[in-house]
């Protein structure tokens, strides 16, 4: 019998990939991200909505910016925002989704969840689309430990490696926004 332990990762990042942009959870994100940004730092909608788009411009991710300028709570943003998207009627579970993931040959490569979010978020949208227990783990940006380490830095990337058991980025695939994961941060910051 052929070993399991050594096979490549296939990643597959959620959020635009596993259900389509066209959902526009983008979108809702961003109004409740500007939404935080004026409720909590007193700022005007223009004013909100330039900082957000400064802070994900530079760190990655509009959170980042927040903690490290502002003190703000992760955990108290996540439940404000990510966990507040009203996803439920809007990602439903995909049949057609999980008959191809069902066709993956686990004895071969490890599918393993890749998201820029919270681990709430990620489960959560798993779940709406009927294939979470299809995955042999998720690699997510962990808003208990500081600094957060999230795409699109190298180190996100060099975490799920990590987590995931992959031998080489020669051996991680990633389904998603990136051309090539050995070639590092090439995605559409979507925060």
């Amino acid at each position: 019998m052929e070993s399991t332990q050594n096979r490549p990762v296939l990643f597959f990042d959620i959020d635009n990939c596993l259900y389509p942009r066209s959902k526009k959870v983008h979108d809702l994100m961003s109004v409740l991200i500007n939404k935080y940004f004026e409720t909590h730092l007193s700022l005007s909608v223009e004013d909100a909505d330039m900082l957000h788009q400064k802070y994900y411009k530079d760190y990655g991710l509009a959170i980042s910016g927040l903690v490290k300028h502002h003190k703000v709570d992760p955990l108290e943003y996540n439940r404000e925002v990510d966990d507040a998207l009203p996803l439920d009627g809007l990602i439903e579970a995909n049949p057609e989704l999980r008959r191809l993931l069902e066709d993956v040959d686990t004895s071969k490569v490890k599918p393993w969840l890749f998201t820029n979010a919270y681990i709430t978020h990620g489960q959560r949208v798993v779940k709406l689309l009927g294939i979470e227990d299809l995955f042999e783990g998720i690699t997510f940006c962990d808003y208990r430990k500081l600094p957060f380490i999230c795409k699109p830095h190298r180190e996100m990337f060099e975490k799920a490696e990590a987590e995931a058991g992959g031998l080489s980025t020669k051996e991680c695939y990633f389904v998603g926004e990136l051309m090539s994961f050995s070639e590092g941060p090439k995605v559409d910051r979507r925060r």
